[in-house]
């Protein structure tokens, strides 16, 4: 048991696994870590997440060439949102591109980074370009909240002032990694720290005034009302870049890039045929992702994601949607159309009201999704 896995069980952390590594799934009431992460602001393991480090004096070059936002004109300390894409405008990776001074580095979910590394290592024949992992070098923590820049600062770190803007630092006698992100929700901080210091820079933060230590499942209800796809829930090798809410990562006035020429072709022609979109739920059932979405009896998509909010008091998803049926307001249903209904669209409380729910709504995912309401919204739910 690592030393970071004993602190949080001190904290009364219930363990769970995510993409394949453990972490905290809460440390007591989850509704009570959610409200700290819309509030005031939250610790919460990344433990899924890593980073590439590209070295070579063709980093920048090579990167622009392959990844669909600007990298040749970030300074040093600054970074963008990017994708990797296919040649035929899918998604590889989702990654944040961190521009250092001999290096750039690459953060994002470690499936991603595999899947990312593996496209890029394809397309390095003569570039004076190395790609290295963190593997378990590092560890990687978020901060989030109205108040994360506070507890940046209480633990003596000076908070990066605008999106992607990063720098190294000491935290606690470890260098830790330090960038700003605008998400989920108010956004805050993304720190990587090395292993060894993992459980020392967690007690850091958490001991820090103003973050609560909060667990995965806080964590993902705040995802899906904020509209984050998670790459390979969400998005997968088989989604079209111009599907999943990713205008920030791409540049439509940069040069040729793998990938482009299908995003000019379908911006060109409008649209794409399906979108991800939220999805405001009826009734107390959370579908499992896959669950079909349908208008009427015609199928017009899919679920990906779904969790319980304790703020708006109902389910919200994320599923992919056909174009006809994009617009908010539209009502369609989750599960078998010709099933009894198990929710009307008219429960969802129009304004959306703020409600927390002191009850943990462990079991909910358990009920028969046969057939659910519910209503398209813009983002942020």
């Amino acid at each position: 048991m690592s030393d970071l896995t004993t602190s949080w069980q001190t904290r009364g952390a219930t363990l769970v696994e995510v993409e394949g590594v453990s972490t905290a799934a809460r440390f007591g009431d989850p509704a009570a870590e959610y409200t700290a992460l819309r509030t005031r602001a939250g610790v919460v393991d990344w433990a899924w997440c890593s980073r590439l480090h590209m070295t070579g004096t063709d980093r920048a070059s090579f990167l622009q060439g392959m990844l669909s936002n600007e990298v040749t004109k970030l300074a040093v300390g600054k970074g963008c949102p990017a994708l990797l894409l296919s040649e035929q405008g899918k998604v590889i990776a989702d990654v944040m591109v961190l521009a250092g001074n001999d290096e750039i580095v690459l953060a994002g979910s470690t499936a991603s980074l595999v899947a990312g590394r593996a496209a890029l290592e394809r397309f390095i024949v003569a570039d004076d370009v190395e790609i290295v992992a963190d593997d378990d070098a590092a560890h990687v923590f978020a901060v989030l909240g109205p108040e994360a820049a506070q507890v940046v600062e209480r633990v003596g770190l000076q908070p990066p002032l605008a999106p992607y803007d990063h720098l190294h630092a000491e935290l606690s006698g470890a260098d830790v990694h330090l960038a700003r992100v605008p998400g989920p929700a108010a956004g805050g901080f993304v720190l990587h720290v090395p292993v060894a210091a993992a459980a020392t820079v967690w007690a850091a933060l958490v001991d820090a005034g103003a973050a609560a230590p909060v667990g995965y499942e806080a964590f993902e209800v705040l995802r899906i009302e904020s509209g984050m796809p998670w790459h390979g829930r969400d998005v997968t090798a088989d989604t079209l870049a111009l599907e999943a809410p990713y205008e920030a990562a791409i540049s439509f006035r940069k040069g040729c890039y793998l990938g482009q020429e299908v995003m000019e072709r379908v911006t060109a022609r409008g649209h794409v045929n399906r979108k991800l979109v939220g999805l405001a739920l009826a009734g107390d059932v959370v579908p499992p992702s896959g669950v079909r979405v349908f208008a009427g009896d015609r199928d017009v998509g899919w679920v990906t994601s779904a969790a319980w909010s304790w703020r708006l008091g109902h389910g919200v998803a994320l599923a992919y949607v056909r174009r006809e049926h994009l617009e908010p307001g539209t009502t369609l249903v989750i599960g078998d159309p010709s099933g009894v209904a198990a929710a009307d669209a008219a429960e969802i409380p129009a304004g959306d009201p703020p409600r927390i729910a002191a009850s943990d709504p462990a079991g909910i995912a358990a009920g028969d999704p046969t057939r659910i309401a519910a209503i398209v919204r813009a983002w942020p739910l």
